[in-house]
């Protein structure tokens, strides 16, 4: 499967980047620096952004052999730190990722691209109700806030664009091997506060969400 990559050059992205060309498929990444990925066999890299609609027509047609037939969104706003409670990065729009995957939609109905997944947030929509009452201010007092206002923009705005759509809603981020997932209801009870290491996040988004159709349609919550 051919897919377009936004988000290739962060920590999720570049591992999701890995995984699917481990099980062959072809990548094309849209990134703002081609030197944030290592040039590979079947990973095309297009310099842009997905804020600009332009960039991201660029890199639909960046392959003569085929256009992308999904993309995988692995966005993040910009922090000052590596800290998720710290301040969002000035240089960061506040709905960063709501108007790229609006533009990306866009793209993608001119090219009759029908399937995107996303890398969503336990906490987003109905999956606020899974967090414990004392977690759920974390995510509406702290600098935390600013992420979930766009991660409930693009929940909201890629279930009313009318295209098939997977938003993959991890727990809480950790490093460490791909191991065995978990899945819960949208609402995310019984995950509580447990963890989810990236590999495993990246293998669960290429083999579960864009080979598999199982969760289309839906934004299942992921734990390890």
């Amino acid at each position: 499967m051919h897919f377009l990559m936004i988000g290739g050059s962060g920590r999720t992205g570049q591992l999701i980047i890995e995984e699917a060309l481990r099980r062959g498929h072809q990548v094309t990444a849209l990134v703002r620096t081609s030197a944030s990925l290592e040039a590979r066999d079947n990973l095309t890299i297009v310099e842009g952004t997905p804020l600009n609609t332009s960039d991201i027509g660029r890199a639909f047609n960046a392959t003569l052999e085929s256009r992308p037939t999904a993309v995988v969104v692995a966005l993040n706003a910009r922090r000052t730190s590596d800290s998720p409670f710290s301040a969002p990065s000035p240089d960061t729009p506040p709905r960063l990722m709501a108007d790229s995957v609006a533009n990306v939609i866009s793209v993608m109905k001119k090219y009759g691209t029908h399937k995107i997944i996303i890398n969503s947030s336990m906490g987003t929509g109905s999956s606020i109700e899974g967090l414990g009452a004392l977690v759920r201010p974390v995510f509406a007092y702290t600098n935390m806030k600013f992420q979930m206002i766009d991660h409930n923009a693009v929940d909201e705005e890629t279930r009313a664009a009318g295209v098939n759509f997977v938003l993959v809603r991890p727990v809480m981020l950790s490093e460490g091997a791909a191991s065995e997932v978990k899945v819960y209801s949208e609402d995310g009870k019984g995950a509580g506060c447990k963890k989810i290491t990236r590999k495993s996040v990246a293998r669960f988004m290429v083999v579960e969400a864009l080979e598999g159709d199982k969760y289309d349609g839906r934004a299942p919550v992921i734990s390890n």
